[in-house]
């Protein structure tokens, strides 16, 4: 664990835009969203807004991954924003970025109308459409780059959302407060859909882009960011995991059907997306009382929603 006095804050983001840019420095305010990086707004004087986005020792790979990829989505044509530099601070890894105009999907979807959900759920499967043009992988996972990949990557889809699973278990037993039960029913409905994730092919897609990291500006889509990772397998697992997200916020989930329509997704599609959901649902309550860059507190009510919303799920795929 880095040292408490080592960690990034709103100084560390100022000077690394003043070693890029002569521009006076009005305000730096980190970004209350994101568990990776220490990812600030840098605005300045004459009312400019950039992004400084810091790693810390143990997440520099991620943003290794960042610049690696960066390129390549934007060749592809991903609305990723410009990178105007990168380098280490006091061994921090950091990218100075375009500040993209708008706010995070989950932050302003409550006051979305019903055919910008639809046009921004468009969107973004079109951008995973385009992602998936880049070349596929030997490996599936989660990756930095090609060559991790294809080095490191698992033999199957199947195996990746197993490791996933198990994660999730670990994080459940660390803490105590969530019964093992709901990973036991999580392994048994896998199981009846091992011939579909056996089929999945090592394609590439954006595992992130979610209610976070999808901008959204005055109802329609500004871009994309936080880009470190590309995954390779099924992109069904992004739309399960927003659909997770939403459902977690208490808010209607038609830009999930849009976003499937969007994708001629066929009825095993729709009914994987559901199984993926009560995966995500399991990852959720193995993220409450963690610490990542910042720590999760275990709420009971939190830990209840959770428990209500994978009955519900389970409830439908049962059906």
């Amino acid at each position: 664990m880095i040292a408490q006095a080592t960690l990034p804050d709103e100084r560390t983001a100022a000077r690394i835009f003043g070693t890029h840019f002569a521009d006076g420095v009005s305000r730096v305010t980190r970004f209350p969203t994101g568990l990776c990086h220490y990812v600030f707004e840098v605005v300045t004087t004459n009312d400019t807004a950039f992004v400084v986005r810091i790693a810390s020792r143990e997440s520099r790979p991620y943003m290794d991954g960042g610049l690696y990829w960066h390129p390549s989505l934007k060749a592809a044509g991903v609305p990723v924003p410009a990178l105007h530099a990168s380098g280490v601070d006091n061994s921090c890894a950091y990218m100075l970025l375009e500040r993209l105009p708008g706010s995070d999907l989950g932050l302003v979807y409550g006051g979305l109308s019903r055919s910008s959900k639809r046009s921004l759920a468009e969107a973004v499967a079109g951008i995973q459409r385009t992602v998936s043009t880049l070349p596929k992988a030997r490996g599936f996972g989660f990756a930095f780059s090609y060559e991790q990949a294809n080095a490191t990557g698992k033999s199957s889809w199947a195996e990746v959302v197993r490791e996933g699973v198990s994660r999730s278990e670990e994080r459940i037993r660390r803490v105590g407060r969530i019964d093992l039960e709901f990973v036991e029913r999580v392994r048994a409905i896998l199981a009846r859909h091992e011939t579909y994730l056996h089929s999945v092919q090592p394609v590439p897609f954006l595992d992130d882009m979610t209610t976070k990291n999808v901008i959204v500006d005055d109802g329609a889509l500004s871009g994309i960011v936080d880009t470190d990772e590309v995954c390779f397998g099924d992109p069904l697992s992004t739309v399960a995991l927003t659909n997770m997200a939403l459902l977690s916020l208490g808010v209607d989930t038609e830009y999930i059907d849009f976003w499937l329509d969007a994708m001629q997704a066929t009825r095993q599609q729709r009914a994987m997306m559901l199984v993926y959901s009560i995966v995500c649902c399991l990852d959720f309550m193995g993220e409450l009382g963690q610490v990542f860059n910042k720590h999760v507190e275990f709420s009971e009510e939190r830990a209840e929603h959770l428990r209500d919303i994978f009955e519900k799920l389970a409830g439908i795929h049962s059906v």
